[in-house]
């Protein structure tokens, strides 16, 4: 369970989180989960897409897939920036900290974003050695991060049920 902040903490030095820092840390992870959100869509629609349109060949697969996952990722952070300026331009210090604080100590939050940039990162180093027709090395890089992300979030969720949440 994540903890609840008490409001004295806003006072102390150790636990206070500034509003402007509040405010970066809620952004953060807002745009990340709408990556992470948009890449995951954009490959859980891609892959079977491309399964199911044109050659069955892993390069093709990874392109259309890929392809897929890069604008379900564009889309995800491009929508999550205006919503997240509209839900928090109205916050008082107190919820900025709280929200901010909750975000901070969260085991499974942290988790999944530690998931999704390790597989992400993975990807985009081996990405690159797969030779997709007409794609050159850096898009492939890309195409393998997106991929990447939605796999690290997959398997987020799908192991989570195993860590208990700290105390």
């Amino acid at each position: 369970m994540t903890p609840k902040p008490d409001p004295s903490d806003m006072e102390d030095p150790e636990k206070a989180i500034p509003r402007d820092m509040a405010w970066n840390e809620l952004y953060r992870h807002t745009l990340t989960k709408g990556l992470q959100g948009g890449t995951t869509v954009g490959t859980l629609v891609g892959l079977p897409y491309a399964l199911y349109k044109g050659p069955r060949a892993l390069p093709n697969i990874l392109g259309k897939t890929g392809r897929a996952a890069l604008l379900g990722g564009a889309i995800g952070l491009s929508l999550m920036a205006p919503v997240t300026y509209l839900a928090l331009k109205d916050q008082d210090d107190y919820a900025m900290f709280d929200r901010a604080y909750r975000l901070r100590h969260n085991l499974l939050q942290r988790r999944c974003d530690q998931f999704g940039a390790f597989s992400g990162s993975v990807f985009a180093v081996i990405a690159p050695l797969i030779n997709i027709p007409g794609v050159a090395p850096m898009r492939r890089t890309l195409y393998g991060a997106a991929i990447g992300t939605a796999v690290g979030v997959v398997l987020h969720v799908a192991t989570a049920g195993m860590v208990k949440e700290e105390q």
